[in-house]
């Protein structure tokens, strides 16, 4: 018993120690992002494309980031599954602007539920209808926050607690819920958030400016060389969400920076041009609105439709805009970052997706699983408190 008991100490030490690692990570990002917020704002449009289309595929849909442009810019809209890509849009939405559920939880969280849309797990439909996922389901999961809980903990809390209680109805909005208490607790200054409204970007998330401070990426992090389940609330759930934030965002430090060398090219690409060129002004409508056609361009930053186009050519031979629709009208010009994870090409193999869930077996005790969700975050609370004595941050909160 003695070694049993000493071998969980170990694995929950390790934990925390992993999760210490990960918000230096997550910081080492934040922080660029807040030295040059053109950089964070590129970075986390890309972020938002490619977290929501894997928020969807974790839920067993087949879609891709190709997929999506068909959709906004018309033509060929039968392309992939039509529901999996509209669900794809709204979270696309919800991540770019996600409030604040921490300051405002009503809002942040009919926000939340009303561009995510439905889509309950199977065989919890019933939990939706008798409105788990309401604003009032978010009222306990906020209960468990603990004051000097770093973003990516307070974020685990919440999304484990509402899981919860909320009968695991909708899994994305659990996840988008996590990147929004994480968001929510990085803010500088604490409020609504919400400036990109859906009226205001015409490209359905794809354009318009991101108000929003989260990093880590949950779906994304658990689509890292397979799939595994989302699962706030239990201790192998966490370690595999931990082990894929690891490596996301290893590889996004890298990826974030080569954000803030396009913004560098883009601010000196107007220098030595005789009179008063204007193509910084369009390089710097596509640093907050990453995705544009022409006539967007035109009314962004007040030049003729003939004018923006030109623009856009000048952009285009200084290899800081790609054209991503592949057609004479209606054409789409985005930053070449985003343009990889857009830009209609050949459809690849679709990678497999994951199993469907076990079939439904005695229904759960709930306040067994509410006692094993409490002993699992009180374990993780002694073992980062004996990290931090470790590490000399007892100060810390």
């Amino acid at each position: 018993m003695a070694g049993r008991s000493g071998g969980r100490a170990a694995g929950n030490a390790a934990g925390a120690l992993d999760l210490l690692r990960i918000e230096v990570l997550a910081a080492r990002i934040e922080a660029f992002g807040r030295a040059d917020p053109d950089a964070g704002n590129l970075w986390r449009s890309e972020m938002a494309v490619a977290e929501a289309v894997a928020s969807v595929a974790l839920e067993g849909r087949r879609v891709t980031e190709a997929d999506l442009l068909p959709r906004v810019a018309g033509g060929d809209t039968g392309r992939g599954d039509s529901v999996s890509g509209e669900l794809a849009l709204g979270l696309i939405r919800a991540l770019k602007a996600p409030g604040d559920p921490v300051a405002q939880p009503v809002e942040a969280m009919e926000r939340l539920t009303r561009r995510i849309g439905g889509l309950p797990e199977p065989g919890r439909e019933g939990a939706a209808e008798r409105g788990a996922m309401t604003p009032e389901a978010l009222a306990p999961a906020l209960a468990a926050l603990r004051p000097g809980d770093p973003p990516l903990l307070a974020a685990l809390r919440v999304s484990a607690a509402f899981a919860h209680a909320s009968g695991r109805a909708n899994p994305m909005v659990e996840r988008a819920l996590f990147m929004a208490v994480e968001g929510a607790c990085r803010r500088a200054a604490p409020g609504p958030g919400g400036a990109v409204a859906y009226e205001e970007d015409p490209m359905r998330g794809l354009s318009g400016r991101v108000d929003a401070d989260w990093v880590a990426t949950p779906a994304l992090a658990l689509s890292v060389d397979r799939y595994r389940p989302w699962s706030p609330g239990s201790v192998a759930g966490v370690a595999d969400l931990l082990a894929g934030l690891g490596t996301v965002l290893g590889r996004e430090i890298g990826r974030i920076g080569l954000a803030r060398d396009w913004l560098r090219r883009a601010r000196a690409c107007g220098e030595g041009r005789h009179g008063r060129s204007r193509l910084n002004d369009a390089a710097q409508a596509f640093a907050s609105a990453p995705c544009l056609t022409s006539a967007l361009l035109a009314d962004r930053i007040g030049v003729t439709p003939r004018g923006a186009t030109n623009l856009i050519d000048a952009l285009v031979e200084e290899g800081l805009l790609r054209e991503i629709t592949r057609r004479r009208t209606a054409r789409i010009w985005s930053v070449p970052g985003l343009a990889e994870r857009l830009a209609a090409r050949p459809r690849r193999p679709a990678v497999a997706a994951p199993p469907p869930p076990p079939a439904a077996g005695p229904a759960p005790d709930p306040q067994a699983g509410r006692a094993a969700l409490n002993r699992a975050f009180d374990e993780l609370d002694a073992a980062l408190g004996r990290a931090d004595a470790l590490l000399g941050r007892r100060g810390r909160g």
